[in-house]
């Protein structure tokens, strides 16, 4: 590097150092790196918006469980989606569905959930009516 700068700053007693022409080559290189990095953040957004407007399609027929994407929601969409699966028991039945379960145990575990559910909804109607009870002033 030293023999480089020697080569070019061996001119005339009017010529400086050359250090004038390594900061303007570095103004140089930072600008055109600027520049790059605000075309990579410009297409990054062409991309997100596109991406967006083919998501929010709102005209499109979709079979199955899906849930509208608005711009900007990405995060409000995935929890809803989160909500709509935990409520209809779609992981529970897909890891249910991995193994096979014999026509007995099948039966034993119908029949057991079907008790549960009667035993939660009877409590839940209890527990609603001593509210109501209790807002009376009983």
């Amino acid at each position: 590097m030293g023999l480089g700068r020697r080569l070019m700053s061996t001119g005339g007693p009017g010529e400086g150092s050359g250090d004038s022409g390594d900061a303007a080559a570095a103004a140089a290189l930072a600008a055109a790196a600027a520049a790059n990095k605000r075309a990579v953040v410009d297409r990054r957004l062409q991309f997100a918006n596109s991406l967006s407007s083919q998501i929010s399609n709102t005209g499109s027929q979709v079979v199955g469980r899906s849930v509208p994407v608005a711009a900007g929601s990405a995060v409000k969409a995935y929890g809803r989606l989160n909500r709509i699966l935990s409520e209809n028991n779609v992981r529970r039945e897909l890891s249910l569905r991995k193994r096979y379960e014999k026509p007995k145990y099948k039966r034993q575990r119908l029949k057991r959930e079907g008790h549960a559910r009667r035993f939660k909804e009877e409590v839940r109607k209890k527990v609603h009516l001593i509210m109501q009870m209790k807002n009376w002033g009983m």
